[in-house]
C-alpha cells in the first residue's frame, strides 16, 4: 500500500504551512501522522548556580494539531510542561544542610498564557550574570497555527480535553439546579 502524496493528506499541507510560517522563530513542527502533528517550542532549558546551590529550569509548550477525518477542520490541544529542581546546601535557619527538591507542573487543554522571567546567577563558569531570560505567550504559537489553517480553508473546532472541561463545568452547574428543582417538586407533591 502506498502512501498518499502530501497534497492529498491536509495534517501533512497544513504541517507544511505552519513549518514555512515559523521559519526563522524558535518552533518546531515534529511527530507528524497521517492526521496530526505536534507544534514544539522549548520556551527556556537552563541550569546555573546560586551561591550555594545549583538550579535548573526546563520550560516546553507544545501544540498537539489533529486534522478531521474529512479533512475539512481541526483542533490544537495546548500542553505545558515545566521541571525545577534544585540540589546543594541550605542555609536558612543558620546551620548548612544538603537539599535536592524538584517539581514538575503539567497541563494540557486550551491554555491562554503569558510569561516572562529573568534570573541573574552565575553560568557553569562562574561569571554573573542572566541566566533566564524569556517572554512567552501561548497565543503566537495558536496564532501561527490558525494563519495556515485559514490558508488552507480549515475550520477550527474544539478540542477533545477542552469539551470534557466544559461538559464538566455544565454539569456543575446545571446538577445542583436540577437537584434543587426535583427536591422543590417533590417537596410540593408530597
Amino acid at each position: 500500500m502506498t502512501t498518499p502524496p502530501p497534497a492529498a493528506r491536509p495534517a501533512a499541507a497544513l504541517a507544511q504551512e505552519v513549518r514555512q510560517l515559523t521559519q526563522g522563530r524558535p518552533y518546531t513542527v515534529v511527530d507528524e501522522t497521517d492526521d496530526a502533528f505536534t507544534v514544539h517550542i522549548d520556551v527556556v532549558d537552563a541550569q546555573w548556580w546560586t551561591l550555594f546551590q545549583r538550579k535548573g529550569l526546563r520550560y516546553v509548550f507544545t501544540h498537539l494539531v489533529k486534522v478531521s477525518d474529512d479533512g475539512r477542520s481541526y483542533s490544537v490541544r495546548d500542553t505545558r510542561k515545566t521541571l525545577a529542581w534544585q540540589a546543594g546546601l541550605d542555609v536558612s535557619g543558620g546551620m548548612p544542610r544538603p537539599v535536592i527538591r524538584g517539581g514538575m507542573s503539567y497541563a494540557t487543554g486550551t491554555i491562554r498564557e503569558f510569561s516572562f522571567r529573568k534570573e541573574f546567577a552565575f553560568d557553569d563558569d562562574l561569571r554573573p550574570g542572566v541566566v533566564v531570560d524569556y517572554t512567552f505567550s501561548s497565543g503566537e504559537g495558536n496564532a501561527l497555527i490558525e494563519q495556515a489553517a485559514t490558508r488552507l480553508g480549515l475550520r477550527k473546532t474544539m478540542n477533545g480535553v477542552s469539551k470534557l472541561g466544559l461538559g464538566v463545568a455544565i454539569f456543575a452547574v446545571v446538577g445542583p439546579a436540577l437537584g434543587l428543582g426535583i427536591a422543590a417538586l417533590a417537596g410540593a407533591f408530597g
